[in-house]
């Protein structure tokens, strides 16, 4: 490796392991302060009147054939070229001059980005001898989640649980993603993730990272072959917490194997050579300003996640999302963000890989919908109860996972609905054979009992999370719903329940539980957001970029969730930890080890 110098923050990263987690309590109450936008005073609107009479001038400008602006704030630019519309974050900066450039750092394989994508790559390329050099944003690495899928591994087996048959599951899959995805890259990850995840879980056990399978979630087809971490030394983890501890392994694992890894460092501007095409260097400033020069002989790994905090991106790119993300763009981003519920990162790499004249992935983008919900444990699982919208109507067969469902609220009165339920639902579910509706986050850690669930609700009742009252009057009086129409609908319901057969929606019967009219009767608000919005560069299975007509920009590789053509539609959590373990760990052991074989060199 070639480099005048080695720049970038000293940090401890077990102590940025507890920030991190620390980082995500709250994340549900802040989604809501930052989905509620304020009404517009009589001057704005006369404002918008104006921009509005100032975009029609600009439009028969345009319609002339003459470039114009039509619509401009403080955060927002679109343009007409040509007839088209063109956005202010596709309209490139002017090139970094040289002579701003303090320093020129030269390796094979450079890799941009330090969450579980890039520190996979650059794990796997230094490990089969590759010279490589990471540098991120962050100040450590960060997980941004938890739940590792792969088809097989030998955690499972240790379970002594069967392989996973592909062929419904992923058929299943594809038929969602109204077959537009990629299926080339879906099943070169699938192929391969048992020998990759044999992988990281070897080197995380050695790190004393704990390796468990997560709890079953039948629903929605299940079942769920996905890999939790736990902290060392502790028996307990989230799947969102626990991460943390695996991607902090891996990165002393990169470095042990000879990569160099560098933080607070954000990347810029990629540079591309007019003769060749090729993607030759990315350009990056560090914490005091200074620019430097990241050379990769080989290959430039673009790593740096997804772009759904950039409000501009989400509403050209995935505009749905946009009523509960909050229009307000943050002036700056936080790249140490983890598990949060409400936006993650500015879309650096897809805006500096559009900028050298990448296409965008030929699919929609899929949202990661997220909400909150009563009566489970189950993050995967939305309250499969009645639920009601703020029209106080029945709206939905109510069997489906939490991102389907979110989705759906997007369609309803506010954006919101209420979940409404009594006692008897947690052992009624139970007997149901639901038990994993209440379960832990291990696969050997039984499910909750009726007892203990209820107390968890009543738990809730205090904390102000959920509504408790005896009569469904009250209960119609705390959620804002119409009492007279809230007794006929838990009345309709009760008779369906009776009758054996949900003839309004079709649910699965064996979701069909009575409210209990003589209360108590309990209540959660059921609100919809999107943690993150997946994909963006248009990619092949190699992971290498190309342009818009599929021709492959030689130099440029991106990995991990900002893989276009990954997936369409809406993340929907039916393969829990599909992102983890196919994007970014399988995909970054195979980039990697591709790269270290010059694979791709001319």
């Amino acid at each position: 490796m070639e480099s005048t110098g080695k720049m970038g923050s000293t940090f401890s990263r077990r102590s940025f392991v507890s920030g991190a987690a620390v980082a995500a309590v709250g994340a549900v109450a802040g989604a809501r302060a930052l989905a509620d936008e304020p009404a517009k005073s009589a001057d704005q609107k006369a404002a918008s009147k104006t921009k509005e009479a100032a975009a029609t001038d600009a439009g028969a400008e345009a319609a002339k054939g003459a470039s114009a602006t039509i619509g401009v704030d403080d955060s927002y630019v679109i343009r007409l070229e040509n007839g088209l519309p063109k956005w202010g974050f596709e309209i490139a900066p002017d090139p970094i001059a040289d002579s701003d450039i303090s320093e020129t750092v030269e390796d094979d394989v450079i890799v941009v980005g330090a969450g579980m994508a890039g520190i996979c790559t650059a794990a796997a390329c230094a490990e089969r001898g590759g010279s490589v050099t990471l540098f991120s944003a962050s100040s450590a690495p960060i997980s941004r989640g938890g739940s590792n899928f792969s088809a097989y591994n030998k955690v499972i087996e240790e379970y002594g649980i069967e392989r996973l048959d592909p062929v419904p599951f992923f058929y299943r899959e594809e038929r969602a993603a109204s077959f537009t995805i990629d299926q080339q890259m879906w099943m070169r990850g699938y192929n391969n993730s048992e020998e990759a995840m044999d992988w990281v879980i070897d080197i995380v056990r050695d790190a004393g990272v704990e390796v468990f399978l997560e709890r079953d979630n039948i629903n929605d087809g299940g079942p769920n072959y996905a890999i939790g971490f736990g902290a060392v030394g502790q028996d307990e983890a989230s799947a969102s917490t626990g991460q943390q501890n695996a991607v902090v392994a891996m990165a002393d694992y990169a470095e042990a194997q000879g990569a160099t890894l560098v933080y607070d460092t954000v990347a810029r501007q990629l540079v591309r050579d007019e003769a060749s095409g090729r993607v030759s260097a990315v350009i990056a400033q560090r914490s005091d300003g200074s620019y430097v020069k990241y050379v990769g002989r080989s290959a430039v790994v673009l790593a740096t996640g997804d772009f759904s905090s950039n409000k501009e991106m989400l509403a050209k790119y995935c505009p749905q999302v946009l009523p509960v993300m909050g229009l307000e763009q943050e002036a700056e981003p936080d790249y140490n963000r983890g598990f949060a519920l409400t936006g993650l990162y500015p879309g650096d790499g897809q805006r500096m890989g559009l900028w050298v004249g990448a296409g965008w992935q030929h699919v929609s983008t899929a949202p990661m919908m997220q909400g909150a919900w009563g009566g489970s444990n189950e993050p995967l699982g939305f309250h499969q109860g009645l639920n009601v919208n703020m029209n106080t109507e029945r709206y939905q067969r109510e069997d489906v996972s939490a991102p389907y469902a979110a989705n759906h609220l997007l369609s309803q009165p506010g954006h919101v609905a209420w979940g409404i339920w009594t006692a008897n639902y947690a052992q009624q579910l139970i007997d149901n054979g639901h038990e994993w509706y209440f379960f832990g986050n291990r696969y050997e850690v039984p499910a909750a009992t009726a007892d203990e669930v209820i107390a968890k609700w009543d738990a809730g009742v205090e904390a102000g999370s959920y509504v408790k009252a005896d009569t469904l009057e009250d209960l119609a009086q705390a959620t804002g719903l119409d009492a007279e129409k809230l007794a006929a609908v838990v009345a309709r319901y009760n008779e369906l329940v009776a009758a054996g057969e949900d003839a309004d929606f079709h649910k699965d019967p064996s979701y069909l539980i009575e409210i209990d009219t003589a209360g108590p009767f309990y209540a959660a608000q059921n609100y919809a957001m999107a943690m993150t919005v997946m994909g963006g560069l248009n990619t092949n299975c190699n992971c290498q970029v190309m342009d818009a007509d599929d021709v492959v920009i030689p130099g440029l590789f991106n990995v991990g969730m900002m893989m276009g053509n990954m997936y369409a539609n809406n993340y929907n959590f039916a393969i829990p930890g599909n992102s983890y373990g196919i994007n970014c760990i399988t995909y970054g052991y195979l980039l990697g080890h591709d790269l270290a074989a010059h694979a791709f060199d001319a």
